[in-house]
């Protein structure tokens, strides 16, 4: 009995140390939660107060514009929800104690996933949507971040992490150098293929997970592709063809199929006539935005 006894303690020994550890990793989670949410909060009123000055209302090259028609419609919509996500999740570390357990913990994180999250909101801000297609930026980034904290796998994150970061490293030599827009002026939106490549390459790694773990990690890739894909799917034909906002960057998608399907088959007469603007016209809205 006694020894028994002795040889189930160093297994209930290794179960407790377990979970101790699994407490303390939620606990410098939640500390760094509410820190990256304050750092959301202040960017994203930065987005909004932005947007603000943009002209909401008026007429531009003789054409009269109304809010819902206004080019800082989508970056409010943008601030606002990144707002609402920082709110919620500042409310629910401060509730937890998370600036306690910030102080507490602050020697002992490794600060890897905060500059990772900040890195990647900057990433899409700057190089996704800036140079590239913006249904395709978004659904490259929407891919990362949701395969990096849904699928919680630590190979796996690796990967991925590799995957975005390389492309934002390439994607950067090439527009800062000046290639990026000799390549798209030979041929158009040729670069946006980069994201394309970038968007195989962590589907195929989610896929080799999704094999490797089983069942339920099929399910869960399934869940981020078509969130991924969904969202901007639905965003972009939203403010585009109905509030009549233009995206950051038009490309091989947004232009070359959307634009391209919806004034060619779907947009009434009239409105396929009324965009087309003369150069003067065309000019004066480039400098009113």
């Amino acid at each position: 009995m006694g020894r028994e006894i002795m040889s189930n303690h160093p297994e209930q020994m290794q179960e407790s140390d377990k979970l101790a550890q699994k407490t303390l990793e939620q606990e410098r989670l939640i500390g760094w939660d509410f820190v990256f949410s304050i750092v959301v909060l202040l960017f994203s009123v930065f987005i909004v107060s932005n947007s603000l000055t943009m002209p909401f209302s008026g007429t531009v090259g003789g054409v009269t514009t109304t809010w819902y028609e206004s080019p800082g419609l989508l970056p409010l919509f943008i601030g606002t929800c990144l707002f609402l996500a920082g709110l919620s999740v500042c409310w629910k570390s401060a509730t937890e104690n998370g600036w306690a357990l910030f102080c507490q913990h602050f020697s002992e994180i490794n600060p890897t996933g905060f500059l990772l999250s900040g890195g990647g909101i900057i990433s899409y801000i700057f190089v996704f949507i800036s140079w590239y297609d913006f249904f395709l930026g978004s659904f490259v980034f929407l891919l990362f971040y949701i395969g990096l904290y849904y699928l919680d796998d630590e190979k796996l994150s690796r990967r991925l992490i590799a995957i975005y970061y390389g492309t934002i490293i390439i994607s950067v030599v090439l527009f800062l150098s000046g290639v990026g827009a000799y390549a798209n002026r030979v041929v158009d939106f040729l670069t946006d293929w980069i994201l394309i490549a970038c968007a195989v390459l962590l589907i195929t790694v989610m896929l080799q997970f999704a094999t490797r773990k089983g069942q339920e990690a099929r399910r869960k890739v399934r869940r981020v592709l078509i969130i991924s894909c969904v969202f901007p799917a639905i965003l972009v034909p939203t403010f585009r063809y109905f509030l009549l906002v233009p995206m950051p960057k038009e490309g091989l998608v947004v232009e070359r199929v959307m634009n391209t399907t919806y004034y060619t088959y779907l947009a009434p007469k009239k409105q396929v006539e009324d965009g087309n603007l003369s150069d003067d016209q065309l000019q004066s809205l480039d400098d009113a935005f």
